[in-house]
């Protein structure tokens, strides 16, 4: 993980291309972003575009783009299309808007079986539609890794009090998050595979187990150690599962008790806690 923003749970600026927004700074001349339909926007690609970064998304489902309005046919199920700069956003300067904003850009629309690709890669030739179609279901390992770090690591609540306090809770995560991936990168080049056949779960474990051994060992020891534990998430590998997609389901059931809001002893003297006892 290069970077992370965050914003306060709710009002303006707090949503996902707001604080995408924030990390541009991250994208250097020559990346591809690879993003779900939200990041299918007018603003944003020509933000990208100014970069000299590219990108590939899902089409918006608020966007009527369509292969028949195609500008120029690059195959049965590939065309281009132009866009045209809609109304000035109210985070963007009128200056900026006038200036850096183009009247028009040009993206590549892309049939796929299951849904419409809109990329910046205008050359069919040195981008064929089957590799932007396959770099795209590559996007599923997004939501596995925010899986790792709001399920594995157990993220999902975040336990301090004070502002301060909660995104120093969150860099903590994000740090551990990557000391993982760097042992599963270390695993990966000593067995030849790649970072994301090694099971993250695996690497994890690995750490929790060894952490007391690494702060007790010194020198030869520690080094032996560390080779130990590069070995031990490579007997780990994943399977390969692309296009891969799962239903916006909690498949665990919650249980039928009220949250509990309040300190205990005031919930002891509350009747909404209250429950009769089997």
């Amino acid at each position: 993980m290069l970077g992370a923003a965050t914003a306060p749970y709710q009002g303006k600026g707090t949503g996902e291309t707001s604080l995408f927004r924030k990390l541009l700074k991250f994208l250097k001349a020559g990346d591809i972003l690879l993003g779900d339909a939200i990041f299918e926007n007018y603003f944003l690609i020509s933000l990208l575009l100014l970069g000299d970064v590219d990108v590939v998304v899902e089409k918006n489902g608020a966007r009527h783009l369509d292969l028949r309005q195609c500008d120029q046919k690059l195959g049965k199920k590939d065309g281009l299309i132009r866009l045209t700069k809609p109304a000035r956003p109210n985070w963007m300067s009128k200056e900026f808007y006038d200036r850096w904003v183009p009247s028009e850009i040009t993206v590549r629309i892309i049939k796929s079986k299951k849904r419409t690709i809109v990329t910046t890669l205008l050359d069919a030739e040195k981008y064929p539609r089957s590799e932007i179609v396959g770099l795209y279901q590559e996007r599923w390992h997004v939501e596995l890794d925010f899986r790792a770090i709001k399920s594995l690591m157990k993220m999902d609540v975040l336990r301090c009090k004070t502002p301060e306090m909660v995104r120093k809770e969150i860099n903590v995560h994000l740090l551990v998050y990557n000391l993982i991936r760097a042992l599963m990168t270390q695993s990966a080049v000593e067995l030849k595979n790649r970072p994301r056949q090694i099971s993250f779960k695996a690497a994890q474990e690995v750490l929790q187990e060894f952490h007391v051994v690494l702060l007790q060992s010194k020198g030869n020891v520690l080094a032996d150690v560390v080779t130990h534990m590069i070995a031990i998430p490579g007997e780990h590998v994943v399977g390969n599962r692309p296009g891969r997609r799962e239903p916006r389901a909690v498949k665990k059931r919650p249980k039928p008790y009220a949250r509990l809001q309040h300190s205990r002893p005031q919930a002891r003297r509350l009747k909404m806690y209250q429950g009769k006892a089997a």
